[in-house]
């Protein structure tokens, strides 16, 4: 704990008490998922229940606690049916695994429904985002109009994409401030998954690609202010006061493959991969690249890497008959 925090008054008020039997009366359910601290998470936990409780026609608490290990079977049967991608499916059993643990650990229901029920199998040798070839990553950066504030936001976004590897919603919460120059290096500090921080020396195109998009955007003084600014309706004008959303992300992801011609199912998720895989083709080491995206293990990273698949190595080009 920080001296400053020690020093703070605990503020009180009258209605505690009347404050903390309200809190009582909360329901497990809600304690469940307020209790995980990332946003990303609590959304999509939040989203994986209410398509189960759709499923099931479930509309109360006392309804969820009946759940037998019957309706969870059928529930992934129903996924598999509807082409949910394995992956998508095993996620959605962790979330309804998670409450229920948390039920049963609360004394809430007797037992976990959801355990012994089988997860399917995984490839855990490569992610299943598609590659993009650096052609492609160029006509994409191309494609914005940068002599517009707009154009020059889409511009630095796919920029930070391309350049760092980063996931989707992590320049999302960028502050002004996290973009800084140290050392002789421009830096990006990210908060990442587990509320981790990443500090990144960037690439020079993503630290112009920033700078030409702040001093036009007009709010590079103000340190507090979200790097990436939404444009507010109908008058192409930046609030500061709110961040951009992932879907108007993919919306844009989707609009620049489009004008520059690359396949539409490419994503920020494609992004990271084929940073990965060119960072790897051009000699960066692994450890490097591990640590630059994140992530914790490097068997992670290795998933990434399409190296080995390129199409032109295939063996069926060296057949003759």
């Amino acid at each position: 704990m920080d001296d400053q925090d020690k020093n703070k008054p605990v503020e009180t008020s009258q209605k505690s008490p009347v404050v903390f039997e309200k809190l009582k009366e909360v329901p497990q359910e809600i304690l469940w998922l307020a209790n995980f601290n990332s946003e990303n998470t609590r959304v999509t936990y939040e989203k994986a229940l209410m398509q189960f409780m759709a499923f099931l026609g479930i509309s109360t608490t006392d309804q969820l606690r009946q759940v037998e290990r019957s309706h969870v079977i059928a529930y992934k049967e129903h996924l598999v049916k509807q082409g949910y991608k394995p992956r998508t499916i095993n996620l959605k059993l962790t979330t309804l695994s998670s409450l229920f643990t948390d039920l049963a650990q609360q004394q809430v229901v007797e037992k976990n429904p959801v355990a012994g029920v089988r997860r399917l199998p995984l490839d855990y040798t490569r992610v299943e985002a598609k590659n993009m070839t650096p052609d492609q990553v160029r006509a994409m950066l191309d494609a914005p109009d940068q002599s517009t504030v707009k154009g020059k936001r889409d511009y630095a976004l796919l920029c930070t994409y391309f350049y760092t590897g980063c996931r989707i919603s992590e320049p999302l919460n960028l502050k002004v401030k996290d973009f800084y120059e140290e050392s002789g290096y421009h830096k990006l500090d990210f908060t990442i998954k587990g509320g981790k921080r990443n500090r990144l020396a960037i690439h020079a195109e993503l630290a112009r690609a920033l700078k030409a998009y702040l001093e036009q955007a007009g709010h590079a003084r103000d340190k507090e202010a979200y790097l990436f600014l939404p444009t507010c309706h109908g008058r192409g004008q930046q609030d500061p006061g709110r961040h951009m959303v992932r879907q108007t992300v993919h919306g844009l992801f989707k609009k620049y493959a489009h004008a520059a011609g690359v396949p539409e199912d490419r994503s920020t998720h494609s992004a990271r991969t084929v940073f990965i895989t060119q960072a790897l083709e051009n000699n960066c080491s692994i450890d490097h690249v591990q640590k630059s995206v994140g992530h914790t293990l490097i068997k992670t990273t290795q998933m990434y890497d399409q190296r080995g698949r390129r199409d032109q190595d295939s063996a069926s080009f060296a057949v003759r008959y």
